[in-house]
């Protein structure tokens, strides 16, 4: 299923007439923006039981800006998604967790090249995996987030309130726990809890704390929000309603002919704990935030130069070995935090969509082009009807044309 994951699938004048034609251009793609929001939760409340989205458009960091919400707060709301609205960001966390590990190598306190055993010698099964191989997902490492224990607590106990070490324990090698290793990449959340745990002794700070300082003030964020466990009325006030509706089977349910998280189908999971989510997925924020924070991230206003090239180093999902960049024949890589994709008409940009029980968030990303779109929505969808990421990409190809006109 995939809880934290980015989705199984992973799987484009200066003359009066010239001015007034790119004015028309530009209110085409704010009515093209809001038509997508408008169709998706027409055509897609149902099959993916969503209420509400919002999208971001920025064609430049001076460029022009597009925003659209369509849908309420939730299934017996009738306020409005807007430009305040909150959404769980998933797995879109993971790329502050690298940047916090970056940037504090950057400060000479961590070295991505260290190994578990260094920080962490408590598990002493997984001494030699690197935090390079952590941050990379192919470390190997089995994921704590598809346990059965862990599923147990989604049914039962949502308020539990989670350490990170209790998550650590749920797929560390013992006596009740032999959960299989994987070779090549393999997607695991355990790898960005180990991180987490890693920039707290690093840093000497909680991880929020170290995020807070390292990442979100350096970047400029103000609607971007991180709590270990669970978050206040002023954060769940304008958090729109999340609701899981994923029937598929998780990891290791062996045999598995009905879900273990059936029971919670159709749950409202806005006001449960996020601390099964942690440093792989536990950040709240809006659209425009995440948007702001990825240029930020790119503008060198987070990461030194250095730091910055060891984050986009891409990792083919292929073959496993570093390459140059994504092609057509080799479309697909992970860096450290983040998605390098391609695909036919499309240049190579970044891309992640993150998702947890109840929401998702993505963005694309072109620093060649400076084009930029982000959205989310509340909904963890059955596994083949998550259709948020191509009607973003539509927006996206949109969006290219425009500036490629202006």
């Amino acid at each position: 299923m995939g809880q934290l994951f980015i989705s199984r699938g992973v799987g484009t004048l200066t003359s009066v007439a010239c001015a007034l034609w790119a004015t028309v251009a530009m209110a085409d793609l704010q009515e093209d923006l809001q038509r997508g929001l408008d169709s998706f939760i027409a055509e897609r409340s149902g099959p993916e039981s969503v209420t509400g989205i919002s999208a971001y458009v920025s064609l430049g960091t001076d460029g022009p800006e597009y925003r659209a919400y369509a849908g309420t707060m939730g299934k017996e709301s009738n306020v409005p998604v807007d430009a305040g609205t909150l959404f769980q960001i998933g797995s879109n966390t993971k790329g502050f967790t690298s940047a916090l590990i970056l940037a504090l190598e950057a400060e000479g306190k961590v070295d991505i090249h260290d190994t578990v055993g260094d920080w962490l010698p408590e598990y002493p099964e997984w001494a030699d995996v690197t935090i390079q191989q952590l941050l990379q997902m192919n470390s190997g490492l089995p994921t704590y987030s598809e346990t059965a224990e862990m599923n147990a607590a989604f049914v039962n106990t949502p308020e539990r309130e989670f350490t990170l070490p209790e998550l650590i324990a749920m797929a560390y090698p013992s006596e009740t726990v032999n959960l299989p290793t994987e070779d090549g990449f393999f997607y695991s959340n355990t790898n960005y809890i180990l991180a987490g745990m890693i920039a707290e002794k690093a840093s000497g700070m909680s991880y929020k704390e170290a995020l807070e300082e390292k990442i979100f003030k350096p970047a400029g964020l103000t609607e971007t929000y991180y709590e270990p466990f669970s978050y206040g009325e002023d954060v769940l006030s304008r958090m729109l309603s999340g609701y899981f509706y994923n029937p598929d089977c998780t990891l290791y349910d062996a045999d598995c002919k009905v879900s273990q998280l059936a029971p919670i189908i159709g749950r409202d999971v806005k006001e449960d704990s996020v601390s099964w989510a942690g440093p792989a997925g536990g950040i709240v924020g809006t659209p425009e935030d995440l948007a702001k924070w990825i240029r930020a991230l790119f503008a060198g206003k987070v990461l030194p130069e250095k730091q910055l090239a060891e984050m986009v180093t891409p990792m083919s999902l292929k073959t496993g070995e570093i390459i140059d960049d994504v092609t057509q024949e080799d479309p697909r890589a992970f860096t450290l935090g983040l998605m390098r994709v391609t695909g036919p008409g499309m240049e190579p940009v970044y891309f992640y969509l993150g998702m947890t029980l109840g929401y998702r968030a993505a963005f694309i990303y072109s620093p060649e082009l400076d084009v930029m779109v982000t959205g989310a929505t509340n909904s963890q969808p059955p596994g083949g009807e998550e259709m948020m990421t191509p009607m973003l990409i539509d927006i996206y190809m949109k969006a290219v044309k425009e500036k490629a006109a202006q």
